[in-house]
């Protein structure tokens, strides 16, 4: 078993990984679902929760313990520029914002605003969001699997295979409505389409940030954070509106931020190795 780890590494983590997460996610959400509310034997779905970051733990420390330490610090690697910080707190809301205002210039919606209603609210939905994917998915995808894969490959087919990876494991989060896909949506080829789209595009801005912050997990998981409360947070800010349209809007703004960041970092990497020749 330890020869296969440290010969496959990826591999170990990707299958060590959705093995703990499908096998604790599913049974919680069909129990769930069965009971129509939380149950305490629901409450094992916090471990298949926390697969990314268990998988990560295993086998790095099978392929060098020396090295755990170091992954784990990235948990706390909190020394980074002004601009990643506002970058991290302010451009998931902020896209959602313009994706709202996209929906309702377009195809229709109210826009009436509170301040106070929906800032207000910021902090709560914050602290409720991270044990819910962000602490327990981060330290495997952005802390150990994306390193790896960028000791191998490039930028972009680095990025890509994370997105894939981590939209994969989510399919276990397909049969309980609203876990992964919204739950106004019918688990279908579309949906599912346009939800790994959506996972591959977010996949290049958290590389980007990943880059940015020296490799830190801290803000990988603030990030993944913002980006799941900043819908609650401009519904409170401007309204109930239709979600459909809103959603799209939010995936069409989001590949676009997706493309910059990618264009961004490819160009980055060029010029470093050509100054790096010349």
């Amino acid at each position: 078993m330890k020869q296969i780890i440290q010969r496959y590494p990826i591999w170990s983590f990707l299958i060590i990984n959705y093995a703990i997460s499908w096998s604790f996610l599913y049974p919680s959400y069909q129990l769930i679902l069965a009971h129509d509310g939380i149950t305490p034997l629901a409450l094992i779905g916090f471990i298949g929760a926390y697969g990314p970051s268990i998988a990560a733990i295993i086998v790095q420390s099978i392929l060098d313990k020396e090295k755990l330490n170091p992954l784990l610090r990235s948990l706390i690697r909190i020394k980074t520029s002004w601009q990643v910080i506002l970058f991290v707190l302010i451009v998931p809301i902020l896209l959602y914002v313009l994706a709202y205002l996209m929906s309702a210039t377009f195809l229709g919606g109210n826009l009436s605003f509170s301040w106070l209603a929906g800032l207000s609210s910021l902090p709560l939905w914050v602290l409720l969001a991270l044990p819910f994917g962000p602490m327990g998915e981060e330290l495997g995808w952005r802390g150990f699997l994306l390193p790896k894969l960028l000791a191998r490959y490039s930028i972009f087919k680095s990025t890509l295979l994370v997105g894939l990876a981590w939209g994969v494991w989510h399919m276990a989060s397909f049969t309980f409505p609203g876990a992964a896909l919204p739950s106004f949506f019918e688990v279908s080829i579309w949906t599912i389409f346009l939800y790994f789209l959506n996972t591959i595009g977010l996949s290049f801005v958290f590389t980007y940030v990943h880059l940015q912050t020296n490799g830190s997990t801290f803000y990988a998981i603030l990030l993944h954070a913002f980006f799941n409360v900043s819908s609650n947070v401009v519904v409170g800010l401007f309204g109930e509106t239709d979600h459909f349209p809103l959603l799209l809007s939010s995936y069409v703004i989001n590949f676009i931020l997706a493309a910059i960041c990618g264009y961004v970092m490819v160009n980055r990497h060029s010029a470093q190795k050509s100054s790096m020749i010349t």
